[in-house]
């Protein structure tokens, strides 16, 4: 088989220097922010990232706290303002006179929405901060191969053996090209929090997953509730009661800023469902068909389609799911997933 090599570089932090001064902002940018091989070419094979708060850092991991700090403000600051006062709050019926009532107290809202943002907040960061690589493979600490070409297309490992960390690894290891360094039972590499999913952070990414899916039908529905009490025509002063809460009852055109606002919400809240909620779906049916999720890319992309065979020599992907240690438990999830692939 015929390697690629890049030059050697002569810096010994990782980082290539900017040609000139026009390009400060630009080197900046890109120190911070980084995009596929542009981050390739960017980096050295000296360098590895730790964790996924180690620089440079992914746009989309500044765009995932963008969103989550919109979620809390919006919640907290204008959706929840709609749901009546505790001291105003009153049983009734559900359904009275074929109209549906918000029967809902604000300190249910308050207390739900604390605890599942506190759940989003603590496992994306348990997430990215967890260390992912092959603990045999750093042990080793062995000196990297600084010219070995770490771009789309060219493998790494082949037939157990990493080109860059110059280590033997095991099946279930894959060498992460965004993080630089060998990682033990990986899945993929996720953007969003800047740093490897793989055996030692899936579940608590499953769990951050379906934390961020619940929080954000929670911000959906309130928002919902929000517009609904203006279209209400026995609850629209109620929309503009809530929103001298939030504006100074001064403010012009407040009831534009208030459906503005209410209209932002939404559609985020919305957008967030849908692609966590696919985010979601995609790895339950992972689970389900055992496989891990560059191991669903590399048959979709060799045109194959999932066999559950474990013990099949002629599968050439080595990257199973390696989450059943327990012989019983595999032989349930493997009738689990049988019965799952017969009803498709």
């Amino acid at each position: 088989m015929k390697y690629h090599r890049l030059p050697r570089s002569s810096s010994s932090h990782g980082f290539t220097s900017s040609d000139t001064w026009l390009n400060y902002f630009t080197c900046f940018n890109l120190f911070f922010f980084s995009s596929a091989n542009s981050h390739f070419k960017r980096t050295t094979n000296a360098w590895y990232r730790t964790h996924g708060y180690h620089t440079p850092f992914d746009i989309w991991l500044v765009l995932q706290w963008i969103v989550i700090i919109i979620l809390i403000t919006g919640y907290y600051g204008f959706s929840i303002k709609f749901i009546v006062k505790d001291e105003e709050y009153e049983e009734q019926a559900f359904l009275k006179e074929y109209d549906v009532y918000n029967v809902h107290r604000r300190s249910t809202w308050n207390f739900l929405g604390f605890f599942f943002i506190f759940i989003v907040i603590f496992t994306s960061i348990k997430v990215s901060l967890t260390d992912t690589a092959d603990a045999r493979v750093m042990r080793e600490g062995k000196e990297r191969d600084m010219s070995y070409a770490r771009t789309t297309g060219i493998p790494v490992v082949v037939d157990g053996w990493c080109y860059i960390c110059r280590s033997n690894v095991g099946s279930g290891t894959r060498h992460c090209k965004y993080c630089n360094k060998c990682v033990k039972g990986f899945d993929h590499h996720c953007r969003w929090l800047n740093c490897c999913i793989a055996e030692a952070n899936y579940r608590t990414f499953i769990l951050f997953i379906i934390s961020s899916f619940i929080a954000s039908t929670m911000s959906l529905w309130l928002a919902l509730c929000a517009i609904n009490v203006y279209f209400g025509a026995e609850t629209v002063d109620d929309y503009f009661m809530s929103l001298y809460e939030i504006f100074s009852p001064s403010t012009p055109y407040i009831i534009v800023i208030g459906l503005f606002i209410n209209l932002i919400l939404i559609i985020v809240s919305l957008c967030v469902v849908l692609f966590v909620g696919h985010l979601l779906f995609f790895h339950i049916r992972l689970y389900l068909m055992d496989m891990t999720t560059v191991e669903y890319l590399s048959h979709q992309q060799q045109g194959r389609y999932y066999s559950d065979n474990y013990e099949d020599e002629d599968d050439e992907n080595p990257w199973r799911r390696p989450y059943y240690p327990n012989p019983w438990r595999r032989r349930i999830m493997g009738g689990i997933r049988k019965l799952y692939i017969v009803s498709e």
